[in-house]
């Protein structure tokens, strides 16, 4: 199922950073915004249009308790995957790409995994070297449509319809001054700057689930910095990435190189900063038990997770979140291995907490190597 999220306003989203108003403050947003904010948007308006949030916290309504839990955990609804829209999804670039703007014509070129046996400080001798000698750009916040960003994939090709955050949301300023709750008038000194955003035309968010209600009757969700409205709306389609046939071509691949690798749809939180706690310094372990070896990768910097903890009343704990794009290059040691790695192919989560909001939702894909030793 799809639900669809489009705001009737301006919206932006807060980072993880406390946010006063005062003299030199600018509350800094974030787009777009983590799987958690989706999530909890979408169980309170289910809430909401099912009972009061008396009752959801007294946990009397039997249907709501199944789906939504209570306040100190979570019923069985799931989110697979959320992701921009328009006509159909977009995923977040690989960071494992070359990202060029030649004379204001953006492309990305796959980097190449290659193995370098000369003396280095680092354990694994398994690289990633680009193609292109040109100035690159960051590969962050950059978005490609599924049915090309597949193909590319597959096929070990660049990418040329590549869009970034500039292309999808429009940035608006807004400036405000804090006010006296009691006398309703304006504090002295207490100036603040926002940065609000709006979609351009035709865009909008995209939640996938694999396990929830029917949210037919739920027609508003409060998202994002001040609980501003987005319209919901229900779809029949599910979030699928390979078809069989493309899924026997890329098995087909891993079972030549015996190698393959993981590509992350939204940010994982992974409990040693870049690694997660399945690694064990030579293998990591995925989610259905697989055991394999790991090679490189190419992950974004680390970003801080917390958040507000409503029911303790204190921040949540913080945690390092790699984000969305992010890359691991895995070997496959033995062929009979290669079924187990397939079942994971089309989408799993792998993250060390979380994983019922959406965190760490990654694809398995055929890799690039090159056949020159370094």
């Amino acid at each position: 199922m799809r639900l669809s999220l489009r705001p009737t306003d301006t919206f932006f989203f807060k980072t993880h950073q406390v946010t006063e108003a005062g003299e030199h403050t600018v509350m800094e947003s974030m787009f777009p915004p983590r799987p958690s904010t989706i999530y909890g948007a979408l169980r309170a308006a289910y809430i909401h249009a099912h009972t009061s949030f008396d009752q959801f916290e007294q946990g009397t309504n039997e249907h709501v308790r199944l789906w939504m839990g209570t306040p100190t955990h979570h019923g069985e609804f799931r989110l697979q995957h959320c992701t921009l829209y328009q006509n159909e999804p977009f995923l977040p670039l690989p960071l494992d790409y070359q990202l060029i703007d030649e004379d204001g014509r953006v492309s990305a070129h796959p980097l190449q995994l290659a193995k370098d046996e000369k003396l280095s400080s680092m354990s694994s001798p398994w690289r990633l070297i680009a193609t292109k000698r040109a100035k690159t750009k960051d590969a962050k916040n950059h978005y490609v449509k599924m049915s090309h960003w597949k193909q590319a994939l597959q096929d070990g090709g660049e990418m040329t319809d590549v869009l970034s955050l500039s292309s999808i949301i429009i940035p608006e300023e807004k400036v405000g001054i804090q006010l006296n709750t009691y006398a309703r008038t304006a504090e002295d000194g207490q100036l603040y700057r926002a940065t609000h955003y709006r979609f351009h035309d035709g865009w909008e968010l995209a939640a996938y689930t694999e396990h929830a209600p029917d949210f037919s009757n739920v027609s508003f969700a409060r998202v994002g910095g001040e609980n501003r409205p987005w319209i919901i709306q229900q779809h029949n389609d599910s979030f699928s990435l390979w078809s069989e046939k493309e899924k026997e071509k890329i098995a087909r691949r891993i079972r030549q190189t015996k190698k393959a690798k993981m590509v992350f749809l939204s940010p994982a939180i992974f409990a040693h900063g870049t690694r997660p706690k399945q690694f064990d310094g030579e293998y990591v372990t995925l989610p259905n038990g697989l055991k394999v070896k790991w090679l490189t990768g190419a992950i974004g910097r680390p970003e801080l997770y917390g958040g507000w903890d409503i029911v303790r009343h204190r921040p949540k704990e913080r945690m390092p979140m790699i984000p969305a794009g992010s890359v691991i290059y895995v070997e496959v040691e033995h062929e009979e291995d290669v079924p187990r790695l397939m079942e994971l192919a089309s989408g799993m989560h792998f993250t060390d907490k979380n994983e019922h909001e959406g965190f760490g939702f990654a694809i398995i894909t055929s890799v690039n190597e090159s056949r020159e030793e370094l």
